[in-house]
C-alpha cells in the first residue's frame, strides 16, 4: 500500500489558518492608513487615500502600499 502524503495541502491550510489569526481588525486597518496618509502628506499632494494590500506569505506578510498623488512637494535635504 502507497502512503499518500498530503503536505503540500497542509502547509496550505495552515498558512491560510494562520492567516486567518492574524487578519487585522478594520480599526487597525484604518489607523495604519491613516498614519500613511499622514506620512506620504508631507511629501506628496495626495489625489486620493491610500490603499493597503495585506498577503500572507509562508513566513509572515507581504504589505503592498499604493497611492496617487497629484504632485511631489518640494522640499530642502540638510546635509
Amino acid at each position: 500500500m502507497k502512503k499518500i502524503v498530503y503536505t503540500d495541502n497542509f502547509e496550505q491550510a495552515n498558512r491560510i489558518i494562520e492567516g486567518e489569526k492574524s487578519v487585522l481588525s478594520d480599526g487597525c486597518r484604518g489607523l495604519i492608513l491613516q498614519d500613511l496618509s499622514a506620512t506620504l502628506s508631507r511629501y506628496f499632494e495626495l489625489s486620493e487615500p491610500p490603499k493597503m494590500t495585506l498577503t500572507a506569505l509562508e513566513k509572515g506578510f507581504g504589505v503592498t502600499v499604493e497611492f496617487s498623488a497629484a504632485l511631489i512637494k518640494k522640499f530642502n535635504v540638510l546635509k
